[in-house]
């Protein structure tokens, strides 16, 4: 009897461990899979900004997109902003100045490059201590499309003295959004349609050039030989 017990504890037991080891390799098999999928789409920007719209393009940092699909996106700045670059941007807010970015349409070695670009007032970047949020419009290549930045807040109160030790880096955020291909006309199905209804009318208004015994002979023919047959059929009213 106690073999007995033992032989289904231990059955049990056993059908316990291969449980457990089937659900940890699903789980393992799950991060995986989404891990790949997450990192699937990997490739960095290079983004450039400009003080005011003769400045030069400066390089600024990178953008890193993860997955376009998760929207998973970060900015990385190459260096803190300088004093003269603060002045620079002080005298901007003060003269109603303009804060460039650009980033180019597909990363590439070869020269020379295509950008998108986007701008904002330089007194709402200095009021909101360099925070801004990026936004990047890409299609289904990963290719952009198109760029537009604002800041929190959107609209310059007037703010003159901005401490010099909250402009050091940037508080940026990147969201991506993905254009989606909508469904394609069948242009040559309707094409073929408006052919098609464009002869039958031209059909329907053709002049009808034919005589009159032409047209209506259908009708003729019956009632001219029922009066043969009635003049036949009565000799005395035909004399």
């Amino acid at each position: 009897m106690a073999a007995v017990t033992f032989r289904k504890y231990a059955m049990n037991l056993f059908v316990f461990w291969v449980f457990l080891v089937l659900f940890n390799v699903a789980g393992s098999t799950s991060n995986i899979d989404e891990g790949e999928e997450e990192f699937e789409n990997l490739f960095t920007l290079p983004l450039e900004h400009s003080l005011g719209t003769d400045g030069p393009w400066i390089k600024h940092g990178f953008i890193t997109i993860r997955s376009m699909t998760n929207n998973l996106a970060q900015f990385t700045q190459i260096a803190p902003f300088t004093v003269m670059e603060k002045d620079k941007l002080k005298k901007l807010s003060r003269d109603d100045g303009v804060y460039r970015i650009r980033v180019p349409v597909k990363y590439t070695n070869s020269e020379p490059m295509q950008y998108v670009s986007s701008f904002i007032k330089a007194c709402s970047l200095y009021e909101s201590h360099l925070s801004d949020e990026v936004t990047l419009t890409v299609d289904m290549s990963g290719n952009v499309n198109g760029v537009s930045m604002v800041t929190n807040p959107s609209v310059c109160t007037g703010v003159d003295d901005v401490e010099y030790s909250s402009l050091n880096d940037f508080n940026r955020t990147i969201e991506i959004r993905q254009t989606v291909q909508g469904p394609v006309p069948d242009t040559q199905s309707y094409v073929q349609k408006m052919e098609q209804e464009k002869a039958e009318k031209a059909k329907g208004q053709q002049a009808d050039n034919r005589s009159f015994l032409a047209k209506y002979w259908m009708y003729i023919v019956p009632v001219a030989l029922l009066l043969m047959v009635a003049s036949a059929s009565d000799p005395g009213q035909g004399r």
